[in-house]
């Protein structure tokens, strides 16, 4: 009888143990077949996440989709055209005059010519001047070698203001409004008939009375209105340049 029991108590004990480990071996399949799963998850959202950046682009709530590149939504809509580049009379705008930044050319022709140095603020106009100053005259003549009246009035309009007159200055005189004396203004030519046979001198006026002008007998240089010689020989006065022109010509080029 107690060997029957003793028996009875050895096969419990071990029936205890297969169970034990039968839940041992249950719990490492369980732990085996989860590293699988999460292994193939991640495979599968690498794989899915290079699918995304190669292909497709991401879409969210009510098919939003998000693009890399910004594309106009009317494919058949075209760009304003670039207008073509025209040669226009050069008009410029010049800053106010500021004494302190005055060109030495500026002081010098105000004192020449005995006017404010602030009202010379077309400083390119007597650049050219000074470039041109005592340049011989010469009948004919178009250079510094030699340059006569009208062929010096004609190339100051043109580098300085950029118009173009005819060659002579009876057809200057012709091409341009006429002025009256008071209304003179920087840039207007002034007409003489020095020989009594019609205008056959031109000179472009500067101010209080002064004007520039290639002399037969000192070459270009600047006289005045007022002298006794050129006021006998006064012939009229006309107008080329647009006032709006001559008041915002560019100090710089």
């Amino acid at each position: 009888m107690h060997c029957w029991f003793d028996f009875c108590d050895k096969f419990a004990l071990l029936k205890l143990l297969n169970l034990r480990y039968l839940i041992f071996l249950l719990g490492i399949s369980v732990f085996v077949a989860s590293c699988s799963s999460t292994r193939h998850a991640a495979r599968s959202g690498g794989g899915n996440a290079g699918s995304q950046s190669a292909g497709a682009n991401p879409r969210f709530l009510d098919n939003i989709s998000i693009n890399g590149s910004a594309a106009p939504s009317n494919t058949n809509e075209q760009l304003p055209a670039i207008p073509e580049l025209r040669s226009n009379p050069r008009i410029f705008f010049i800053p106010a005059f500021n004494i302190e930044y005055g060109e030495p050319l500026q002081f010098k022709y105000a004192i020449k010519m005995n006017v404010e140095v602030e009202r010379l603020a077309n400083a390119e106009l007597y650049k050219f001047i000074e470039n041109w100053w005592a340049t011989p005259y010469r009948m004919g003549g178009s250079t510094k070698k030699g340059v006569d009246c009208s062929a010096f009035t004609q190339t100051l309009l043109s580098v300085i203001y950029n118009i173009q007159v005819p060659r002579t200055a009876s057809e200057q005189k012709q091409y341009c409004m006429p002025v009256d004396p008071e209304q003179l203004k920087e840039g207007d030519l002034v007409f003489f008939n020095t020989k009594g046979r019609g205008i056959s001198h031109v000179g472009i006026y500067l101010h209080d009375h002064k004007f520039v002008h290639a002399a037969s007998s000192n070459g270009v240089m600047i006289s005045s209105l007022e002298e006794n010689y050129w006021s006998k020989k006064y012939a009229g006065a006309g107008r080329v340049v647009d006032e709006k022109i001559t008041s915002n010509v560019s100090l710089s080029r």
